[in-house]
């Protein structure tokens, strides 16, 4: 090889490499001193595509999870709020529990009704001031929203959350059937009770004998009642149309077969000679009896067997000649708004048949704060008889037709005629409603014709009951609450559907939340690979590279040596000019 001065091609060489060994450097302290083994598109393309779309979908998991945990945290606000408001529903229960006795006054009653009430207003002032940022959530207007929680949009996890408020929760439904006059056999069926099955239960007898009639049947009914959620109670109550006047039974005078015989008595039944007569065979018969606070005669079926009067009791007992035969009323009672769908057979012994007009309505927990309006309180079951304890008398225009028929015992020279002075005829007025026929019924009830509910269509399930206005007819208001004995137990119903309501709320976001907890676990493990997967291609391995940087930092310097030898050869062509 010859020597040439213009140029030092080794010198070249050794250059051309050291540019070479400094970008590998270079490269190898950018990785080193940043950490990524990507620092630019240049030194991988299609892992930076990869690395970005990986990183990307990681931070969207992160807010994903952000998003879950705001989630829990509502569904969680709502919770606690809720808890606090089954606490007042459990001592609502309880105060009505401690006002179902008579042992209470009305002075105790109406004090436990107003902490009612003031526990009530607490409950929806919970219901109306429970928020998260400014968004309410027991109000009812938090339903079907939505949390994004996923990566892609439409990953989603939706949470209701019903309304607590008093007017909103503890919807219970209450049927009372018509009085009942007739014995037979019922086999009653509760249909579709689970939504899908009917629910037939054991046929009761309904008559006058131990262990028949609508306690009986109320006994049948409550002890499925986990099973159809139906409940049931009974009044059996004949109660006189006025005061009791003075009078005389037959010798064959009997309840229920039990024969009493003659009985003088005097006017209010002064001496009590008819309440204690009736009374002495009370074990046999199961019927007691007793005065109102009106002074009316008032006989009671304890165990729910029927009450039949036979012979005569005499007409200034106050009891008419339709009020003889009672098999009482038959009330039940749903944890829920929706109606008891009854079918079955005999069940106008039961006072539910096709042509009985049965009372019902459903009641909310605030409706049991004021004042219970009549066909509430009918459908409740505070009435013995339809309409408020009123008789409806058909075939009879008037008090004077009815007082001058041959069959009522109340005609001419009995004493108890019209303007004998016994006060007969005020009595039958305001206790009884006269009616020439069945076809006249729409002139007292609120029956039109074409209404579908008109006498012989056979529609029976009312949706009130009601009388017309003006009549003088039917029943009446009731006081608030727990005011009375019969409203105390319907508010422990009420209360007690309400708490139900509150736990399937509460139940229902219970739900999401585990549902939410268990998609941010998940998603917290998928981003924990994708960063993995994303490491993998971007970050640097500085072991690796650290043995790389050596290698060029070596490289670099024999470099450096190499390019200084092959400048100093070029001094040897001096050598040949010597």
């Amino acid at each position: 090889m010859g020597f040439r001065i213009n140029t030092n091609v080794a010198a070249l060489n050794a250059k051309a490499n050291s540019d070479l060994n400094s970008k590998s450097l270079d490269a190898s302290l950018n990785r080193l001193s940043s950490g990524l083994r990507i620092n630019s598109a240049a030194d991988d393309a299609s892992g930076m595509a990869i690395a970005d779309s990986l990183r990307s979908q990681a931070n969207t998991l992160g807010q994903a999870i952000s998003n879950g945990n705001d989630a829990l945290g509502i569904l969680q606000t709502a919770d606690k709020a809720m808890d606090e408001q089954l606490k007042i529903l459990d001592t609502i229960k309880t105060k009505a529990t401690q006002a179902a006795q008579d042992g209470q006054s009305l002075k105790t009653r109406t004090m436990l009704q107003a902490d009612i009430n003031r526990l009530m207003e607490e409950l929806d002032n919970i219901a109306n001031t429970t928020s998260f940022n400014g968004k309410q959530l027991l109000s009812g207007s938090f339903t079907n929203q939505e949390f994004q929680i996923g990566s892609s949009s439409n990953q989603t996890v939706k949470a209701s959350i019903g309304a607590t408020q008093s007017s909103k929760i503890g919807v219970t439904r209450f049927e009372t059937g018509s009085q009942s006059v007739n014995s037979g056999v019922v086999g009653l069926t509760i249909k579709n009770y689970n939504g899908i099955e009917d629910f037939k239960f054991q046929d009761v007898v309904i008559s006058t004998s131990v262990g028949t009639g609508l306690g009986a049947l109320a006994e049948e009914i409550n002890r499925n009642a986990d099973k159809t959620g139906v409940r049931a109670s009974y009044d059996v109550r004949t109660v006189g149309t006025f005061a009791i006047k003075e009078g005389t039974t037959s010798t064959d005078f009997a309840i229920n077969g039990v024969t009493i015989g003659k009985v003088d008595y005097k006017d209010g039944d002064e001496n009590g000679s008819l309440v204690s007569a009736i009374n002495a065979v009370k074990d046999t018969t199961g019927v007691q009896a007793s005065k109102d606070e009106n002074g009316k005669l008032v006989l009671t079926s304890a165990d729910g067997r029927g009450i039949k009067i036979t012979g005569n009791i005499g007409q200034g007992s106050g009891i008419l000649a339709s009020q003889k035969e009672n098999y009482g009323r038959l009330s039940l009672v749903k944890n829920d708004g929706r109606d008891i769908d009854i079918g079955g057979t005999g069940l106008s012994a039961i006072g539910m048949g096709a042509a009985d007009l049965i009372s019902q309505n459903s009641v909310s927990l605030r409706e049991s704060k004021g004042q219970i309006d009549a066909n509430t309180a009918d459908a409740m079951g505070f009435n013995a008889f339809k309409g408020g304890g009123k008789q409806v008398i058909v075939g009879y225009t008037s008090v004077s037709s009815y007082m001058s028929a041959a069959n009522t015992g109340f005609s001419a020279g009995s004493g108890f005629s019209v303007g004998s002075g016994k006060n007969m005829s005020i009595g039958l007025g305001a206790g009884a409603i006269f009616i020439s026929s069945m076809s006249a019924a729409s002139a007292v009830f609120n029956v039109s014709a074409g209404s579908g509910f008109s006498v012989g269509s056979g529609n029976s399930q009312f949706a009130t009951f009601k009388v017309s206005a003006g009549n003088g007819a039917g029943v009446v208001n009731e006081t608030s609450g727990v005011t009375t004995l019969k409203g105390a137990m319907a508010v422990m119903d009420i209360a007690e559907t309400a708490i139900n309501n509150l736990d399937q709320i509460r139940a229902d976001i219970g739900s999401v939340q585990n549902q939410i907890t268990s998609t941010i676990n998940n998603i917290t493990v998928t981003q924990v690979n994708v960063k993995s997967a994303e490491s993998q291609i971007r970050d640097v391995d500085f072991a690796s590279e650290s043995a790389n940087y050596s290698k060029a930092n070596i490289l670099a310097q024999s470099g450096s040596y190499a390019m200084a030898q092959a400048n100093a050869s070029q001094q040897n062509v001096l050598r040949l000019l010597q």
